[in-house]
């Protein structure tokens, strides 16, 4: 047993060696005992500057970048980062995961200031998203716009946008330690990487991976419609996660809720979007409340093509990307079998999702006596700069009659529909 034992922590140390001198380190004022990597010059300048000096205009009130906040230095003490050190002995200077106790988030001071080894709640979570165990380690959920920033979070994205814009993270060396004690623990030690693994990106790829959340329908019917269970900020899938952590990030089932691809005018202006809550109708008004509404509105969702997979061949969203990937995904018909729960498709969510129009509206609008309760086209309102994806996207609803006469009555609603006026 002694021998076993003196055999396993040989491995062990030796295991250590070899992955302190594979660690990729930012280079500090301390002389650096472990192998460094260059870090490319943006990167770079974000982990080492980012919100980390004061903002000298704002201290003479010129700053332009105040209101919305995205000044790449702090105003205000809670805004304050601090930058993150791998030390000599392969430690951090503050933790990337354990939150400060002490740590005030109004004033942004703690009791032990920048000696403090945890990390502090800055506005923004800035000292963890930053840090350099996650900084730019895994890709984001979101697309860009035509500057190339981050639709939701702005020009300072702390997410990949592209395979040239990721980056391997640093490693604590306790870390790197846990991890070698279970693989060896689990007899995988050979074929562990001495890298170790990157936990955001694996427990995005195990919710991606979820064969429930590879059904389109089961996507657009609970895709961020429940609270993830997490605690506050500690969830490490980040924007991957389908569940919603706040408020703007939350979406309204459209099986239990009614309501068009239009935004809020109480909660969007121009091209921002506002709380949800600014809506005296809360959860029973009729129109979109989040981006996330809108994008994975029935109306909406799968009806353009993602610009990542345009130009670069690739979609970090994966199946929780709101726009399609193959040209098959935006057929009109979307003629999706699977069945959810009690046999809801994709068309009974689409059919069902919108408020109803009164019988007599309905019955001038088909040209005939029945009631129809076929999707409209989307229309964003006079206060969207420009128009949405799937704007001009018209749905169906299905009527067990033969192919070419529903064919024909598909066509007549459709007219019907483009000519109402209660839906401009």
């Amino acid at each position: 047993r002694d021998v076993v034992f003196c055999s396993v922590a040989c491995a062990v140390k030796m295991r250590i060696r070899e992955s302190e001198m594979q660690l990729h380190k930012m280079p500090s004022e301390a002389k650096p005992l472990l192998t460094a990597q260059t870090e490319k010059p943006n990167h770079y300048s974000y982990l080492k500057e980012f919100r980390v000096e004061q903002c000298p205009l704002f201290l003479q009130h010129k700053c332009t970048q105040h209101r919305p906040f995205t000044c790449f230095h702090w105003h205000f003490m809670n805004q304050r980062r601090r930058r993150p050190v791998r030390k000599r002995d392969g430690s951090f200077n503050y933790s990337a995961d354990n939150y400060c106790t002490k740590y005030d988030e109004t004033t942004g001071l703690c009791p032990e200031a920048d000696e403090c080894p945890f990390l502090h709640r800055t506005a923004g979570d800035t000292e963890r998203r930053y840090h350099l165990r996650y900084y730019k380690t895994c890709m984001c959920v979101h697309d860009t716009d035509s500057r190339g920033f981050c639709v939701k979070n702005g020009p300072h994205c702390a997410f990949a946008h592209g395979n040239q814009d990721l980056r391997p993270p640093v490693y604590d060396i306790k870390e790197i330690q846990n991890y070698l004690f279970q693989a060896l623990e689990t007899a995988d030690g050979d074929n562990a990487s001495c890298n170790g693994p990157n936990v955001l990106d694996k427990e995005r790829n195990l919710m991606n991976e979820d064969p429930k959340w590879q059904d389109t329908n089961y996507v657009l019917s609970s895709y961020k419609t429940e609270a993830c269970k997490r605690p506050p900020r500690l969830c490490r899938q980040g924007y991957a996660c389908p569940q919603y952590h706040n408020s703007r990030d939350k979406r309204r089932s459209p099986r239990k809720f009614k309501y068009r691809s239009t935004p809020c005018p109480d909660v969007r202006h121009g091209d921002e979007w506002g709380e949800p809550g600014n809506c005296a109708a809360g959860d029973l008004c009729g129109y979109c409340h989040t981006r996330t509404e809108q994008q994975f509105h029935p109306e909406i969702y799968k009806s353009t093509k993602c610009n990542d997979v345009q130009q670069a061949g690739y979609c970090p969203r994966g199946v929780f990307c709101a726009f399609a990937h193959v040209d098959q995904e935006m057929s009109i018909a979307r003629e999706l079998a699977a069945p959810l729960d009690a046999g809801t498709n994709l068309a009974d969510i689409l059919s069902n999702v919108l408020p109803k129009r009164d019988q007599k509206s309905s019955e001038s609008s088909n040209g005939s006596g029945e009631m129809s309760e076929c999707a409209s086209t989307s229309s964003l309102g006079s206060n969207s700069s420009s128009k949405a994806p799937g704007a001009h996207r018209h749905s169906f609803c299905q009527q067990p009659q033969h192919e070419a006469i529903q064919q024909e009555i598909l066509r007549k609603q459709l007219q019907a529909i483009d000519s109402d006026p209660l839906l401009d």
